[in-house]
């Protein structure tokens, strides 16, 4: 059996990070899910909770920024990939003891 790459696994079943408005480089929010595809838009709003200056709920920035990414985060998998892990390091740790026990105890 092949060494399993958990590197690999976790970065391909973590969630997609939340992208960044290719436009003015604020967080942008989720603005539609439908199954995997997660749409992304940036609103326009300042950290004081209203909009930027300038800016309105269905303007030009938000329709140029809209963003549709594939997600396919699985949590399921990650718990699975933490206890396997953890699985492999015990094993591993009791095949280290009873080897030092046996090098300890051997008779010539």
């Amino acid at each position: 059996m092949s060494k399993i790459n958990y590197q690999a696994l976790r970065e391909r079943y973590s969630p997609a990070p939340v992208p960044k408005c290719p436009i003015c480089g604020e967080e942008m929010s989720i603005q539609r899910i439908s199954g995997a595809q997660v749409v992304y838009g940036c609103s326009g709003y300042g950290d004081d909770g209203d909009f930027k200056i300038g800016r309105t709920l269905a303007d030009e920035h938000y329709e140029k920024s809209r963003v549709t990414v594939l997600d396919v985060g699985d949590p399921e998998v990650l718990a699975l990939l933490d206890w396997l892990e953890t699985k492999d390091n015990r094993i591993a740790e009791l095949e280290k003891i009873a080897t030092d026990y046996a090098l300890k105890h051997r008779t010539h």
